[in-house]
């Protein structure tokens, strides 16, 4: 079910790429524990079980204190899941990073990983589901939003090839067009990773100019 809730943007998800947090010891400051019991909501009820209430039993702190830090449940929603979105970006550029050698080994090893992240995750699965809707996607499978996502996964390919990036934008949205697919539908040759890898490579690689 589409929400008309406003959007907030993925601006600073193409710049965590590639950079470390630093460790600290300090305690988790009260807004920052506020977003993560929100995004422990999401992962467990989905979009529509996100509520004030909830996140205030998960986190251990009041309304009045949740209120007092966001003005509502729509912008604590769109905290969290654009921090969730963030999250998952890294997790699936760090696994792709490690696998990769090759522009193209990249390209393969984001599909499959942002494969499992959008089966399992609240921020992304709009992607593939456009009529859950959320604050970070308008309900188009192929939208600003969702595209720009897909070029925050892809643009760690330029440092494999850097000619690609004025290419970048076109391939996002080829890459997303397979993905959305790939989620949808499975057969034999899907079913495995080890199948969807060599797949990939033999169809998928063949159309975009990236090195192998």
């Amino acid at each position: 079910m589409a929400s008309g809730r406003a959007a907030s943007g993925l601006g600073g998800a193409g710049r965590l790429i590639g950079r470390k947090r630093t460790p600290h010891t300090a305690p988790m400051d009260v807004h920052t524990r506020i977003v993560d019991a929100a995004i422990q909501r999401l992962a467990t009820a989905g979009y529509d079980g996100l509520s004030i209430s909830s996140v205030s039993r998960i986190s251990g702190l009041s309304r009045p204190t949740i209120y007092a830090h966001f003005g509502g449940l729509d912008q604590l929603a769109s905290e969290a899941l654009e921090k969730a979105a963030i999250q998952a970006i890294s997790r699936v550029t760090e696994r792709a990073r490690e696998e990769a050698t090759t522009a193209a080994d990249y390209v393969v090893e984001v599909m499959i990983a942002a494969r499992a992240e959008i089966r399992s995750s609240p921020a992304l699965a709009p992607i593939a589901y456009p009529e859950r809707g959320s604050i970070l996607f308008d309900g188009d499978t192929v939208g600003p939003r969702a595209l720009e996502l897909s070029r925050s996964f892809l643009l760690p390919l330029v440092e494999f090839q850097p000619e690609l990036e004025h290419e970048l934008d076109e391939i996002a949205e080829t890459c997303l067009r397979w993905l959305v697919s790939l989620v949808h539908f499975e057969s034999a040759r899907s079913r495995s990773e080890a199948k969807l890898r060599a797949y990939l490579h033999r169809h998928l690689i063949s159309g975009l100019n990236v090195t192998a």
